[in-house]
């Protein structure tokens, strides 16, 4: 999950395989211990030595891929056939040879969270078990309420809140700085790089409108029709957050009623 919100695709694809190869298999061990058993040149070795009546050397033992893992947790009706996740698992086995395309592996996140959400389930375990901080990320990602830019969206504010985490870690700051608390006061400047903008754009930053980190956001706004205003742009330089568009904006639920404000009333010429 860190690797994702790096964003490192390349390293997130074979890892998060890794991840649902292991956990697959301990659902399989949960059923049968002989259901992980990789039968070579027709030898019941393994079998015999995971039922406890054979003793093998560790080298000699031997347990199914994720591929067969997945396989036959379908076969006994805990997962179904998903075309995502087997890409994941292709992208896994094919680490070694070729890097994931980035693009890709970046949807695989979905699919990611939904499989180990389904296997958590059945061993009967809590998510933030095995998610920890990532938990209402994950959550929000398997949330079938929403749609595929509020998926987005929100994971990438969680993402940008670890980041932050992990940049100050360690670090001897202030609490209140720290913490981020927040701030008042707004600066604005206008800039036109639009040319089919509605009259000057402005970018105001201030106020606590970052949906990640609560810290002052610099927000690019444009005149609507009429007066008023829309946030078309958003960035965040403590957490590095980036929202582009009006419906990225809307599907963060930043408040950014203030930096609105401040900016119409610099277009209609309200502001002392």
């Amino acid at each position: 999950m860190d690797d994702h919100g790096r964003p490192e695709y390349d390293e997130f694809a074979p890892h998060a395989g890794v991840a649902v190869e292991k956990l697959a298999k301990a659902v399989l061990a949960s059923k049968n211990p002989v259901y992980v058993a990789e039968i070579r040149n027709n030898s019941a070795d393994m079998l015999m030595h995971l039922g406890g009546h054979v003793r093998l050397d560790e080298e000699k033992v031997r347990t199914v891929g994720a591929t067969e893992a997945i396989k036959r947790l379908r076969k006994i009706g805990v997962l179904a056939t998903d075309g995502k996740l087997d890409t994941l698992i292709e992208m896994r086995n094919g680490a070694a040879h070729a890097a994931p395309d980035s693009s890709l592996a970046q949807g695989m996140i979905f699919p990611f969270a939904r499989t180990i959400e389904t296997l958590l389930r059945d061993l009967g375990r809590p998510l933030d078990d095995f998610w920890g901080r990532w938990t209402n990320a994950v959550k929000d990602a398997v949330d079938e309420q929403r749609d595929a830019v509020s998926h987005n969206v929100q994971l990438r504010i969680s993402q940008a809140k670890h980041r932050l985490e992990d940049r100050l870690e360690g670090l001897p700051l202030p609490e209140e700085i720290r913490l981020g608390p927040e701030t008042s006061g707004f600066s604005f400047f206008f800039g036109s790089p639009d040319p089919d903008a509605h009259g000057n754009i402005v970018s105001v930053t201030g106020g606590a409108g970052c949906p990640a980190c609560g810290r002052k956001a610099h927000v690019t706004v444009e005149p609507t029709p009429g007066k008023g205003s829309v946030a078309v742009a958003l960035t965040c330089s403590w957490c590095q957050l980036v929202l582009n568009g009006q419906e990225e904006i809307e599907a963060s639920e930043a408040d950014l009623d203030p930096s609105l404000e401040v900016a119409e009333s610099a277009h209609y010429g309200d502001h002392e």
